[in-house]
């Protein structure tokens, strides 16, 4: 259950803007036909990442859950990334 807070603009904002810059950056930096290499691996991890922080934003949950959201979504791209190399 996602517990919210209060709207605060500015929070929000940020953690959308820095989510969305995340997700430019890692495909920017990792081209497309590393994807299927050990970078996959990290361009999963840091893409979840970035989605996770950038959702924290939308639906403006907490502190705590925003890090544990994030870290999911991480762990869970990087581990989708490693099975599609295989």
């Amino acid at each position: 259950m996602i517990d919210r807070q209060e709207r605060n603009v500015r929070r929000d904002g940020i953690l959308f803007l820095l989510g969305v810059a995340g997700i430019v950056l890692v495909e920017v930096v990792v081209p497309s036909d590393g994807v299927r290499s050990v970078w996959g691996a990290i361009h999963g991890f840091l893409l979840g990442c970035s989605l996770g922080i950038m959702i924290s934003g939308i639906f403006r949950v907490r502190s705590k859950q925003a890090l544990y959201s994030t870290l999911a979504l991480g762990v869970g791209l990087m581990l989708g990334s490693v099975i599609d190399i295989f």
